[in-house]
């Protein structure tokens, strides 16, 4: 299956924008794994949500999938303690 597309939501660039460039490649290297293999990765379900999480040391990314289109849908992404609230 060829690379699915990415989609960001304006709350997920703000928050990426502001990330040192170490953080940021860990991000994209977890995107484009995700986005390779988006029918057989372990997708992790948000308790009470229909979106998924995606956890890149003390970050998290949340976000949806649609695999008819191939897309990936990134929501929003925060530290840990917050991302959630």
């Amino acid at each position: 299956m060829h690379q699915a597309t990415e989609v960001y939501s304006k709350e997920f660039d703000h928050v990426y924008l502001g990330l040192s460039a170490t953080i940021k490649q860990r991000i994209e290297t977890r995107i484009r794994d995700l986005g390779s293999r988006l029918e057989s990765y372990p997708h992790m379900r948000l308790q009470g949500r229909n979106e998924f999480k995606l956890r890149v040391g003390d970050y998290r990314i949340i976000y949806e999938f649609d695999i008819p289109r191939n897309e990936i849908y990134l929501i929003a992404m925060g530290h840990r303690r917050e991302v959630y609230k």
